[in-house]
């Protein structure tokens, strides 16, 4: 009930009690006493409405805070809720400043009418408590205003349950490694990986060398191919220009491919001693000498005479002839004594 019924029930109850003294009828006063019972129940009434009149119109912007919850474990998310209420016209430029809670861990934000809502992280022990709250606005007149309430708390609770004391605690783990445990062998790995490619890469030069050679004893019989390979070793001077050793080494490869050639065993990867083992006749045997003093030479850097040498290379063709399948046509040098490069130099000419 508002001032204005209020004085309107008034001034009715004046004329009903003007009009009743003019007409003195009897159920004046049971009238009056009815409408003076209702007169002094609306009294306290009115000005109870009056005030709740000036409260609205007294009423200004306000900002209150609340939590989710009284308490928390450390890892929880709690949620903050903000609820506000505006003067008319005012607003938010964009994302309301709100302050207090700079201490806190925040995960997330919702806003709604008149109320936001945000989501922290309780990570502190012990006592987990926001600062003031305060809470910035635009007016109608577009003029910056702060709304501020009190902070807000709650309770952390342990992780170890209702008594830590009495709790154990797990053995602590090791370091976890940030990297994973097989880098560690990568350098093995890689330096296995390039031990193989080298040994691949050298076995493959080796059979590539070998069927070169095979390809061109192939294109000629052994002996053929034997005694041009000696010849041309000769026609090189290695001995003559002081490199003995290269030429051992190249005269004791075309003694013992020619006799893996006609014998059947890998006479060029043995050794003279398992070569040896692998001889059964007399004719074979005349090489052995030969071949150990090859070895001397390349490996105990041992330096013959020309004439060793010489009596050597004489050797080796002699045999060449002695296994040979027999005389190639066109071939006039077969069958015929080598005479020593020495011994040319003072063969008389002939007319």
């Amino acid at each position: 009930m508002t001032i204005a019924d209020c004085g309107l029930r008034i001034w009715e109850l004046k004329e009903f009690v003007s009009r009743k003294l003019r007409r003195e009828d009897g159920l004046f006063y049971r009238s009056f006493f009815r409408i003076l019972l209702f007169v002094v129940l609306a009294i306290p009434l009115c000005p109870a409405m009056l005030w709740s009149q000036d409260d609205i119109r007294d009423t200004g912007p306000t900002l209150t805070a609340s939590l989710d919850r009284d308490s928390a474990s450390v890892g929880s998310k709690v949620i903050l809720t903000l609820s506000y209420r505006l003067p008319e016209g005012a607003g938010f430029s964009d994302i309301p400043e709100i302050k207090g809670l700079e201490d806190l861990t925040h995960m997330d934000r919702e806003i709604g009418p008149d109320e936001i809502r945000i989501t922290l992280l309780v990570d502190q022990l012990g006592s987990w408590k926001t600062g003031p709250i305060s809470m910035s606005y635009l007016d109608k007149n577009g003029k910056t205003q702060v709304l501020t309430t009190d902070p807000v708390s709650l309770t952390v609770l342990s992780n170890l349950g209702g008594k830590p004391e009495e709790a154990e605690l797990r053995p602590i783990q090791g370091i976890i490694p940030t990297t994973p445990l097989w880098w560690k062998y990568v350098p093995w790995v890689a330096g296995i990986a390039g031990l193989l490619l080298i040994v691949f890469g050298l076995l493959w030069w080796y059979h590539r060398r070998h069927r070169k050679a095979l390809s061109a004893m192939a294109q000629d019989p052994a002996h053929v191919w034997a005694k041009k390979e000696i010849e041309h070793l000769e026609a090189q001077g290695l001995f003559e220009k002081g490199q003995a050793k290269a030429f051992y080494f190249r005269f004791s490869e075309i003694v013992r491919r020619y006799l893996e050639a006609i014998r059947g065993f890998p006479a060029a990867e043995f050794t003279t001693e398992e070569i040896t083992s692998c001889i059964d006749n007399e004719q074979d045997r005349k090489l052995l000498p030969l071949l150990r003093q090859a070895d001397l030479v390349k490996f105990a850097d041992t330096i013959p005479t020309p004439a060793r040498k010489e009596e050597e290379v004489n050797t080796a063709l002699a045999y060449i002839h002695e296994t040979s399948p027999g005389p190639e046509a066109g071939d006039s040098s077969v069958g015929q004594q080598r005479t020593p490069i020495s011994a040319k130099l003072f063969l008389p000419r002939r007319e």
